[in-house]
């Protein structure tokens, strides 16, 4: 019914993607419900073929913002409508709700208002994906039909609607830091993203999706105490063809677990600790699953230990993941939790070249060890020592200047696709050493060396920036640069002293 590409030249995507962490007064704050709209948006724009334009997204709305966005899908339609063009609506929430409704910041968007939008939509197909408590209640809007006999087709050849709900009547929906957001959500994520395409066709259909999304959230619930969560399909669909949500693009960059493998494979996004993908593996045919290009965290969970790899995937390349190629670490290791940027120590070793806290010595060069520790996912403490000298030469004498410093501070580290980002600074400790030498006169008309030394312990603070790469499980490249201000005496005179440094060097996490 639906395709992605150049075949459904005729054809206008539309999508709003809403997501709550606020429900109503006495619920509590969710922690992934917001982002997952974004993510879902994301899916449909890679491999929906939905145009930025035609997507909204919102993020902890209220009732009436919801509405208004509605109102604008609705025109958008219309006018796609009057040029001769079908349209395909999705829409989707990650949220709190009730059988009152959707329970946005304090507000609630009656489950009537919304079923009642999405029958009288002009759009040709509409689809909903709701994951919210007792979501079965909108689901229940819909009439039932019997499936047809469906073949793919390059138009939109069938109308209707679609919704599908994360949980039946009287359901409680689960959010969990273990799939990195609400079961439903997740699953769905997974699907959507090439790991519901069981028929290996590169396309991933409303039916492909509900039922990946259906298996996975079943599963995921099962021990919970709240009961197993089932999601709910109602469809009134009429016509020849299927409903295809996604394709997946034959170069996108995917991870592909061979036919061997065999248990729950969940993918961690380094960039943002979310678990992206979360593979249900029976032993069989592989499966792939198509992410965004960056950095990534595989792991699987054993009874005695947890697999743990990352990886970079690149547009255009699959990687390979068994069994073999993950490192067994004990439940309960840091590593386990995912992420380079969330090893809980780090030991850098860096090389340093900058300006000199003295004018007339020139540039300084040196070395520095340090050591990082994490207190919280992203606020790490550090201590660090570098050593540094410098000296220059001419006809009249020469000066050396020698620096040892001492590091204490505070880093905040911001991890992203390809490289984390670590800014921080604290207090300093310098040691300065000043060797000079130079020639005076002497009394036959020769010349004698006059050689002076001077030592200073001088207070300071330190900023810095740093930019990490990581080129394998436990080590990373880095560069960045340290700016320091120090109080010294120069020339019998106290002075604010200020120097800068290019640094760059190696980290090992563990």
């Amino acid at each position: 019914m639906i395709l992605v590409g150049a075949a459904l030249a005729g054809t206008v995507r539309m999508g709003l993607f809403v997501g709550a962490n606020t429900g109503l007064g006495d619920e509590p704050r969710l922690t992934y419900a917001a982002s997952e709209a974004r993510d879902m948006a994301r899916v449909f724009e890679e491999m929906g073929g939905f145009a930025r334009g035609r997507t909204v997204v919102l993020q902890d709305p209220d009732a009436d913002a919801v509405r208004e966005a509605m109102r604008l899908l609705t025109a958008q339609i219309r006018e796609a409508s009057v040029a001769g063009d079908d349209t395909l609506l999705v829409f989707t929430y990650s949220g709190h709700g009730g059988r009152d409704g959707l329970h946005l910041a304090g507000t609630v968007l009656p489950l009537e208002d919304v079923r009642g939008w999405l029958e009288r939509s002009p759009a040709r197909v509409r689809v909903a994906f709701v994951d919210a408590c007792e979501a079965g209640g909108l689901a229940r809007g819909g009439t039932p039909t019997e499936p047809v006999e469906i073949t793919v087709d390059d138009a939109l050849t069938a109308s209707g609607l679609a919704i599908v709900a994360s949980t039946g009547p009287m359901e409680v929906a689960r959010e969990s830091s273990t799939f990195g957001g609400g079961v439903f959500t997740r699953a769905l994520l997974t699907g959507l993203r090439g790991s519901a395409d069981t028929d290996d066709d590169g396309l991933v259909t409303l039916d492909e999706a509900y039922r990946h999304a259906f298996e996975a959230t079943v599963v995921g619930t099962a021990r919970g105490a709240s009961g197993v969560q089932r999601p709910e399909y109602r469809y009134a669909i009429s016509g020849v063809g299927q409903v295809v949500l996604t394709r997946v693009p034959s170069r996108a960059a995917a991870l592909v677990l061979p036919e061997e493998a065999e248990g729950v494979y969940a993918v961690v996004s380094v960039a943002n600790g979310q678990v992206v993908a979360r593979v249900e593996k029976q032993p069989g045919a592989a499966r792939r699953v198509t992410l965004p290009t960056g950095r990534y965290v595989v792991r699987k969970i054993r009874r005695s230990d947890v697999l743990v790899g990352e990886l970079d995937l690149v547009w255009g390349g699959d990687r390979w993941v068994d069994d073999g190629s993950l490192e067994s670490v004990p439940l309960g290791d840091p590593l386990a939790r995912g992420g380079w940027a969330r090893r809980e120590r780090l030991l850098r070793l860096q090389a340093t070249v900058g300006s000199s806290l003295v004018g007339g010595v020139p540039a300084l060069g040196g070395g520095r060890v340090g050591l990082q520790r994490a207190f919280a996912p992203r606020v790490h403490g550090l201590v660090a020592v570098d050593a540094s000298t410098g000296a220059r030469s001419e006809w009249a004498g020469s000066v050396r200047l020698t620096a040892l410093v001492a590091d204490v501070g505070v880093a905040w580290v911001r991890p992203f696709r390809l490289a984390d980002i670590q800014v921080g600074g604290g207090a300093s400790v310098l040691g300065v050493l000043q060797d000079v030498a130079w020639l005076v006169p002497s009394g036959g008309g020769g010349v004698d060396g006059v050689e002076e030394r001077a030592t200073q312990v001088l207070p300071g603070v330190f900023g810095q920036g740093i930019v990490r790469v990581a080129v394998g499980p436990r080590v990373g490249l880095e560069a960045g640069t340290t700016v320091r201000l120090a109080r010294g005496v120069v020339d019998e005179a106290p002075r604010l002293l200020l120097a800068g440094t290019l640094d760059v060097g190696v980290a090992v996490g563990w």
